[in-house]
């Protein structure tokens, strides 16, 4: 565990530094778009990619390939930042959560990957349409396999087409669609890329299992929030008291790769839309010294920790 044991108060007190500089780094990356109204500017690759848009129209029943696909790689980015944004108002609150965080986390981790995937601005204008195709037709699996719509069926069949129409092979399996060879990353690899890490990195498996572990509800999971070590024994009885903890360096190791993994996918974005202006740049600077804070007290023995 970390330091001493304090009540809900002052771990809000202590984490209230924290709570406000991640309010700042959402409320940035929400501003960008706003300041250019949601569109590319002229020299952008995003805008390249739109230039090429009705070369594709005849030959596809989709009628804005790119455009769906940057509108989804925009709605992906504003999903992890409201992930990050609520994962600190919850330690806003007059009782800090003890697994809430963990969900959001996990959230945070996943979007932000997506959104950088779709995003990329290395890719090529074709490369682009086919993410966009794994996507729609993932979600249009989802649609029909929880009978949500009654055209369920009708919108599989409609994104295979759609794939075949480019003379793509489509290997329609429900969770991860691919488009001929393109397919949704895996959310651990991911984050590895992210962070900057080596691609033989075991990070992105043992944070994003262990943040799964929590969602599933596992006992795993779940028993993460304890402390056994400190158990009180009751030998007469056979049992064991284990107290109940919400980890100020555990918190901060969470945070930190959400943070990382958020702020790299929207440079991601912001670079493929032409939007790395001053007031981004001067966020995204801040949003690294949160990181370096963030990780300083995740490795530090003195964080406190609050017991609901």
């Amino acid at each position: 565990m970390s330091g001493m044991v304090v009540g809900p108060d002052a771990f809000r007190e202590w984490i209230a530094p924290y709570v406000a500089a991640i309010r700042d780094f959402t409320t940035a990356v929400d501003a960008v778009p706003e300041r250019y109204g949601g569109l590319p500017t002229i020299e952008s690759r995003a805008m390249s990619d739109r230039a090429e848009e009705p070369n594709y129209r005849t030959r596809t029943p989709w009628d804005q390939p790119i455009t769906d696909t940057h509108m989804f790689g925009a709605m992906t980015l504003r999903a992890a930042s409201d992930y990050v944004r609520g994962l600190a108002e919850l330690f806003d609150s007059g009782h800090p959560p003890l697994y809430a965080h963990l969900t959001l986390a996990r959230a945070a981790l996943e979007s932000g990957v997506v959104s950088a995937w779709l995003n990329d601005p290395r890719i090529a204008t074709l490369e682009r349409i086919r993410r966009g195709v794994c996507e729609m037709l993932y979600s249009a699996n989802e649609v029909n396999e929880l009978e949500l719509d009654s055209d369920g069926e009708v919108r599989v069949e409609f994104w295979k087409d759609v794939g075949s129409s480019f003379g793509w092979q489509v290997n329609n399996s429900r969770t991860k669609p691919t488009i001929d060879g393109t397919r949704r990353p895996r959310i651990s690899d991911g984050i590895v890329e992210l962070i900057g890490r080596p691609s033989n990195s075991r990070i992105g498996d043992l944070l994003y299992s262990r943040l799964s572990a929590v969602d599933h509800v596992t006992w795993f999971g779940l028993f993460s929030a304890l402390e056994p070590d400190a158990a009180v024994r009751d030998e007469r009885a056979r049992t064991a008291t284990v107290p109940i903890t919400v980890d100020g360096a555990r918190v901060s190791a969470y945070v930190y790769y959400a943070i990382k993994v958020v702020r790299a996918a929207a440079q991601t974005r912001f670079t493929l839309m032409g939007w790395l202006d001053e007031p981004w740049s001067a966020a995204a600077t801040a949003a690294g010294g949160l990181e370096e804070q963030l990780l300083r007290t995740a490795t530090s023995s003195s964080a406190p920790a609050e017991r609901p």
